[in-house]
């Protein structure tokens, strides 16, 4: 491994020798791909464009970074900035001077790199749901093919960027950063497979959070009982850092695996909260409203999101309450772009659901989304008079009515032949 090592430090001293005129990019790059924009940022906009991959985004973004600290616990990766300064691989030739930045002095472990592995995973995401949506819409072929070949040259751009990122501040080695991208790739993948996640109850949001934290305190306790001191690499970070105040308690493997769950479990309880539910009957009954709708309460989510990272920082004097009150921090996220600011945004400007009524099959009242694609959210009801209603709603509904009778959604039963309607 010092050989591997040798060459990932060589790496960083070419970077940073030729290419020092370009520090603040690679430092813009490390910062817009920490997953803290993910949730702060990229989830609230893609929620308010595709609610459905918007959910799958931080599912994507939680396991993978679960599956991110599980291995990194498991496989005790060196960083180049700590392992340069204590290897006895030069001998008594003189050893290579790297710089070091802000970002740098990571106090968890370094492989597999969790911003490559981070990126390559939601970057993954969002373009396999644009072009899923791209193509769809279009029928030319070549322009198909051209939008396929841009949008998959962007991606590997994107990642050719984190990884040299990574590598020039002297956070990672280039083989950790290969390896979490090809690992980040496979996290994204298998979930694209999995579409339990867009049926997710509220029990199994709840469950799913305490399984991945129980598993992950549970691998720590067993290391911990055998000899094994997983805070090895805090230790590393405090000596060998060349500024006390570069070293953040947020970087903490632990501090990730809380701030994590607790996405998860926010955004199980904004999906299943009445507020949102409402939300949506709002959506559905405004019509062409609905776009003016979103962009209010996008921007006022932004906004509010800005404010509350960087007026509420949890202290970080007290273990047990910084991870207690990030975990509350990270639910409060999800819980107020999906249901908490829509809901208010709603009520500021006077907007009201669809009431449920009996249908008036003489004049055949019925709500129709792009032609002949239906919408049903939450609890609403449609029906059709004379035609054959299918449609699919986020998270994984769907449902097919019959001519002349109607489809009740509520939570996530889907009845066929109620004959209701929204109007």
């Amino acid at each position: 491994m010092d050989l591997l090592h040798s060459s990932g430090v060589s790496s960083t001293c070419y970077l940073q020798t030729q290419y020092s005129h370009s520090q603040s990019y690679f430092l813009l790059v490390s910062m817009a791909t920490d997953l803290h924009n993910t949730f702060f940022l990229l989830f609230p906009i893609w929620f308010h464009v595709q609610q459905a991959e918007a959910v799958k985004l931080v599912w994507v973004a939680v396991v993978g970074d679960w599956v991110n600290l599980m291995l990194k616990w498991l496989l005790f990766g060196e960083r180049p900035y700590w392992w340069v300064r204590e290897t006895h691989f030069y001998g008594n030739s003189s050893q290579p001077m790297i710089e070091q930045f802000p970002m740098t002095c990571e106090t968890g472990p370094g492989s597999p790199s969790g911003h490559a592995m981070g990126a390559a995973a939601v970057y993954y995401t969002m373009m396999s749901s644009l072009l899923t949506t791209v193509l769809k819409k279009d029928g030319n072929q070549i322009r198909k093919w051209c939008v396929c070949v841009s949008l998959w040259t962007l991606f590997w751009c994107v990642q050719v960027c984190v990884c040299i990122s990574r590598v020039f501040i002297a956070a990672h080695f280039p083989h950790q950063v290969i390896t979490g991208v090809i690992i980040g790739i496979l996290v994204a993948e298998s979930l694209s497979r999995t579409p339990q996640i867009y049926e997710a109850r509220l029990r199994s949001y709840l469950l799913t959070s305490l399984l991945l934290l129980s598993l992950a305190l549970l691998l720590y306790l067993c290391l911990r009982m055998v000899g094994v001191d997983l805070l090895w690499s805090v230790e590393k970070a405090r000596r060998w850092c060349h500024r006390a105040e570069w070293v953040s308690v947020d970087t903490n493997p632990l501090a990730s695996l809380f701030r994590n769950t607790g996405t998860l479990l926010g955004l199980g309880l904004g999906l299943h909260s009445p507020l949102h539910a409402r939300t949506n009957r709002v959506v559905v009954s405004r019509g062409m409203d609905g776009a003016i709708y979103r962009c209010i309460c996008l921007s006022a989510t932004l906004v509010l999101l800005q404010l509350f990272d960087s007026a509420f920082r949890p202290p970080v004097h007290n273990g047990a309450l910084f991870y207690l009150l990030s975990f509350c921090k990270s639910a409060t996220v999800p819980l107020a772009t999906v249901a908490i600011v829509p809901y208010c945004v709603a009520a500021a400007l006077g907007y009201k659901g669809g009431k449920l009524v009996k249908p008036d099959w003489t004049n055949g009242s019925i709500m129709w989304i792009r032609g002949s694609t239906a919408l049903i959210a939450g609890d609403a009801l449609l029906s059709s008079s004379g035609a054959s209603v299918r449609r699919t709603l986020p998270h994984g509904f769907s449902a097919a009515t019959e001519s002349g009778s109607g489809a009740r959604c509520s939570g996530h039963m889907v009845q066929v032949g109620v004959p209701w309607t929204l109007m």
